[in-house]
């Protein structure tokens, strides 16, 4: 398995030229998301937290050119992933989009794709509850508010899973993940 360093995945990150915002972003989601997957192996749960810190920190590489073309947001930056080589960050970058928790076949399936995952629930440019992030996205994106509330209760119930496998309540863990966030940010 070939993972790159947290340096080599800001190099690559810095290589699809964002905007500072997805950057920012993607930055978040990559200190939440670590600090989720180290939880879950502090708990004996077999995940790779440098997996999840690189897979979270790549999330969005698509995100310019998905956004508004027709193209399927996750899917192309996991296809850009895998051609540079990296072909097990593919998985949680493909499954993270909200859309995913309605889709079972995009679902996210491993622990990492649900660490990618509730981390980017949480994260828009600082650390916010899933409510407030999904309540953000309906009111930039309205022609998806449906699916976007659709989405609030698989949401919630992922983070209970990732708690709970974790060994902590969902307060707890919220806490947790709210301050890897900050601590750098």
């Amino acid at each position: 398995m070939v993972v790159p360093t947290l340096a080599e995945a800001e190099r690559l990150l810095a290589s699809f030229d964002l905007p500072e915002g997805i950057v920012t972003h993607s930055r978040g989601v990559s200190r939440v998301a670590g600090e989720a997957a180290r939880l879950l192996a502090a708990a004996g749960v077999e995940v790779d937290p440098q997996l999840v810190t690189v897979a979270a920190l790549l999330h969005d590489v698509d995100k310019p050119q998905t956004r508004g073309h027709g193209l399927e947001h996750g899917l192309l930056a996991a296809r850009w992933i895998n051609e540079r080589g990296y072909p097990e960050l593919a998985a949680p970058i493909a499954s993270h989009p909200i859309g995913c928790l309605l889709d079972p076949s995009r679902a996210p399936q491993t622990w990492a794709a649900k660490a990618v995952a509730v981390a980017d629930r949480h994260v828009a440019q600082r650390f916010v509850s899933i409510d407030a992030r999904i309540d953000d996205q309906a009111r930039r994106y309205p022609e998806f508010g449906a699916e976007l509330d659709a989405a609030r209760a698989p949401a919630h119930a992922m983070e209970a899973e990732l708690a709970a496998a974790a060994g902590l309540s969902v307060d707890e863990l919220v806490a947790r993940l709210r301050n890897a966030c900050e601590a750098a940010g």
